[in-house]
């Protein structure tokens, strides 16, 4: 089932045997769409009520003039309460990858009140000093070299070993659909992902997941769940950045306990 024509395109999974189940909201990463869950949907529909979510600019969405002209990841947040909204989902659980996990921190600052949990896969809570030169040489050459050689180039830094080369692939297929302008209007937005990190220990039960390849970011994930109460850190071994795919069955078993521990938590708490 797809979205009306002015949200952004997403489907709905329902659980086969009651939408009282709780609601869980997936986001894809950057380049990347729905598809990137397709290791998750099985166990996921299983134990909740499913929607996954394709982030504005990623195909199959069609153009957005709130988007064009107002692009951030406040624009992007609003965008996808609309979507729960569209449902009548009150609360629900959100799971992240990547670029998905930056606008689930933006969606916890902004609207705290519609999460019970917070799953954040490849967390990119700012970039280090190898990641942020990639960015300004990428800035530097985004008018004279093709967006995909970009793009390409950063998949490979970001995902170099043989393990990570599904991932990479997945990626690097799908942000072919995108077209020049919206890669670009992302990329413009990685300069922000500091700001919309910063401060935003809000109090909701996060689980952050990462693997322990994924070099560009871990260490910082590291430092940044020492100073969040509210979140505690899973490394997965032999894993690089999407570890949604590379690692799926573990990624599934931590996140699906985590969900189920803090609904159980949630209905205490609304019980009281």
């Amino acid at each position: 089932m797809t979205s009306v024509q002015d949200s952004l395109r997403h489907k709905i999974f329902p659980h086969n045997k009651s939408l009282d189940l709780p609601w869980v909201i997936m986001l894809h990463g950057l380049g990347g769409n729905s598809k990137i869950w397709y290791k998750q949907l099985k166990y996921f529909k299983q134990n909740f009520n499913v929607i996954t979510i394709d982030l504005p600019d990623h195909h199959p969405n069609p153009s957005f003039k709130e988007w064009e002209q107002h692009s951030s990841f406040k624009t992007c947040a609003q965008m996808v309460i609309r979507v729960l909204d569209e449902h009548k989902i009150r609360k629900a659980h959100f799971v992240g990858i990547s670029l998905g996990s930056v606008v689930i921190y933006q969606l916890m600052k902004t609207h705290s009140h519609r999460f019970h949990s917070a799953v954040l896969g490849g967390m990119v809570v700012r970039f280090n000093i190898l990641s942020a030169t990639l960015i300004r040489l990428g800035s530097a050459l985004k008018n004279f070299v093709p967006y995909m050689w970009l793009y390409r180039l950063f998949a490979q830094i970001m995902m170099p070993k043989k393990n990570h080369k599904t991932s990479r692939s997945i990626f690097i297929q799908e942000a072919k659909k995108m077209g020049r302008a919206s890669f670009l209007r992302w990329f413009q937005l990685a300069n922000h992902v500091k700001e919309t990190t910063l401060g935003a220990h809000v109090n909701i039960p996060k689980l952050y997941i990462s693997g322990n390849e994924d070099h560009l970011f871990v260490k910082l994930v590291r430092a940044h769940v020492k100073d969040d109460v509210n979140g505690k850190l899973h490394v997965i071994p032999n894993c690089g950045h999407v570890c949604n795919i590379e690692k799926s069955d573990e990624f599934n078993e931590k996140a699906i306990s985590f969900i189920k521990s803090n609904d159980r938590l949630s209905q205490l708490v609304q019980a009281k």
